[in-house]
């Protein structure tokens, strides 16, 4: 009975203090904060009333709504988000244009409105007005440093505008404030890959690996990196440790089977092109079925290629136009059966898309040197 007693002292208290500020402020916004605590107080004298049945979930209710949601109001006041603020944000919808008046209206009133500008910047994002959206995120950056989240969105606006110096270095100043944050690096490292800076892309990827080793899709990226940069064999162990999470399971198979099949270790490469192929997407397992035909071709046989490829094809009919540049396959083109198109779900990536083409090419431009390099060889042998 005490405690109830004194939560509705409190309560009557709070609700005093706002109805005093309502007068002070001049502003009706007041009224939906005094209703909800005069709930909560009408809650309370019933609790009184009624006695113990009710005391526990009616304090609980009064506490809530009289008592905590008023002092939580009052510090966001006096860290400079005044109540009117609160309610009108609330109400701002991003695609009216009568919002932004609103919320320029709020910055001259508070001009240091570190919620104000973090709205109005998302306002301009959202209706395509980015060199605006830029000056807004840096505004928000400059009012609160640690608006780590706003730094990314500069970024990536930065970015979307071809300002790519910026971006980066946006990126660099957040990943010195914040070394540890995820979203910051990886963005960073994808932007350094978009841009064909993979040496410094995987600087980026191994930094943040030491704050998120469990991270997967971390080595995943640091796989297509070093795809790039012709570093098979570190590709590989990072492909490795990507495709123990289901969800880059199939994607990273396919590319350990690209790679291995450079290393010319061909039952390894089958054992991963056949683990991709029971995944759910059917443009992985097309493309397993398209370089287990390649294998087959290499290994003199016919009947299994044309197999593979017409599983392909059933999968994906438009891989017939990879199947028609490769030189391996051509002998057999003629044996397989093209069908018509049709609409393919996949979750490959255009970036995994130009890994996926990078490594082939790299197998097709293996091969050819050296078939060139036997052909000259033997041709020599000839001569003498």
């Amino acid at each position: 009975m005490i405690l109830t007693i004194l939560i509705t002292v409190l309560a009557l208290t709070f609700f005093t203090i706002t109805f005093f500020r309502m007068i002070k402020t001049n502003s009706t916004n007041y009224i939906y904060l005094l209703v909800l605590e005069f709930i909560g107080i009408s809650i309370d004298f019933i609790v009184l009333f009624i006695g113990k049945k009710a005391f526990g979930i009616g304090n609980v209710i009064t506490t809530v709504i009289s008592v905590i949601i008023p002092i939580i109001i009052f510090l966001l006041e006096k860290k400079g988000l005044p109540f009117d603020e609160i309610i009108n944000m609330l109400n701002i919808n991003l695609k009216n244009n009568a919002s932004k008046e609103q919320l320029l209206k709020m910055i001259e009133k508070n001009p240091r409105s570190y919620s104000v500008h973090l709205k109005l910047a998302e306002y301009y994002e959202k209706n395509g007005e980015n060199d605006k959206a830029e000056d807004e995120y840096i505004r928000v950056i400059q009012i609160k440093e640690d608006d780590y989240k706003s730094y990314c969105k500069l970024a990536n606006l930065f970015y979307t505008n071809e300002k790519n110096n910026e971006a980066i270095e946006t990126l660099q100043m957040l990943m010195k404030a914040k070394p540890d944050y995820y979203e910051g690096a990886m963005l960073l490292g994808n932007i350094l890959y978009e841009k064909n800076k993979f040496k410094e892309a995987i600087l980026v990827y191994n930094d943040i690996l030491k704050y998120k080793p469990s991270e997967f899709d971390i080595y995943y990226c640091l796989g297509m990196t070093y795809t790039r940069l012709n570093d098979f064999t570190n590709a590989k162990e990072c492909y490795k440790k990507a495709a123990t999470v289901n969800s880059l399971k199939d994607i990273s198979n396919l590319t350990l089977g690209e790679i291995s099949l450079l290393f010319k270790e061909y039952d390894e490469a089958e054992k991963y092109f056949f683990e991709s192929i029971n995944g759910e997407d059917e443009k992985i397992s097309a493309n397993s079925y398209f370089y287990l035909a390649k294998i087959k071709m290499l290994q003199n046989n016919r009947e299994q290629a044309i197999l593979y490829l017409n599983l392909a094809i059933e999968l994906y009919p438009k891989i017939v136009k990879k199947i028609e540049k490769d030189e391996i396959l051509i002998p057999i083109m003629g044996k397989i059966n093209i069908k018509g198109d049709k609409e393919v779900s996949s979750k490959i990536t255009e970036k995994e898309e130009e890994v996926i083409n990078y490594l082939g090419n790299t197998f097709d431009v293996v091969e050819t040197l050296i078939s060139n390099t036997a052909k000259t060889t033997i041709d020599k042998e000839r001569e003498d």
